[in-house]
């Protein structure tokens, strides 16, 4: 995907949960007017941002999701693989937020008394989750080939971060022309695809019948071979 898109990706959804968390704010408000002040800084809030992370990956596959329905509503499929799983440092922004979320208060000063057992209980709780999304997540994306290219579609919670930062691909959801591919290798589990300009690959596991099939495809569209 373009960092253009991207960005559009981000704030599109970025400002979506903004006005989520305005409405969440007024229905809650009123229910937790008599809940201690230890129980909302340390169950209420935590959970408050956590469920605003959640709506925003979500609202950022969701865009995603309908960008590539449209594109495989109009163009055939030649072939479908499953794509790489993702990598840690596309895992780590998920782990590093859910920190921050639960351990601010702690990081700004580590004592005990910012050190509650409710927000261990809720950090661990919420890690198990995002662990768990993040692997159906990794599950479901797949390298659809076209006749003018490739689309890497699913499910797909990755963070689009704003054009300029981390824009190097990894399987990264959209349309990739067969002439953005500079080059490939053929491994016995899998197949590397290289972006034009450095800008990352495309990573699929195969057999010996996917890779029969690919072969057709690279020499049809005359993609070289990577000079290692």
């Amino acid at each position: 995907m373009s960092g253009v898109k991207k960005t559009v990706n981000f704030l599109i959804s970025f400002f979506a949960t903004i006005v989520f968390l305005s409405l969440l704010s007024n229905i809650i408000r009123p229910l937790i007017i008599n809940y201690s002040e230890n129980t909302i800084t340390n169950i209420i809030y935590p959970l408050y941002i956590t469920i605003a992370f959640l709506f925003f990956i979500f609202s950022q596959a969701l865009i995603r999701r309908i960008r590539s329905n449209k594109i495989l509503n109009e163009n055939a499929i030649l072939l479908s693989v499953n794509a790489d799983k993702f990598n840690l440092n596309e895992k780590l922004w998920f782990y590093v937020i859910v920190v921050l979320i639960y351990f601010v208060p702690f990081i700004k000063n580590p004592t005990l008394n910012n050190l509650s057992i409710s927000r261990i209980v809720l950090f661990i709780l919420t890690m198990v989750g995002i662990e768990l999304l993040i692997r159906y997540s990794s599950k479901t994306i797949k390298i659809h080939f076209l006749r003018q290219g490739m689309l890497v579609s699913g499910f797909d919670i990755r963070i689009d971060l704003p054009i300029g930062i981390g824009n190097v691909v990894h399987n990264d959801s959209g349309v990739y022309t067969y002439h953005d591919i500079e080059g490939y290798l053929i491994y016995p589990d899998h197949i590397e695809f290289f972006l034009t300009m450095e800008r990352g690959k495309l990573i699929f596991h195969t057999d010996s019948e996917i890779t029969r099939q690919i072969k057709g495809i690279i020499k049809q569209n005359r993609i070289p071979v990577k000079q290692q």
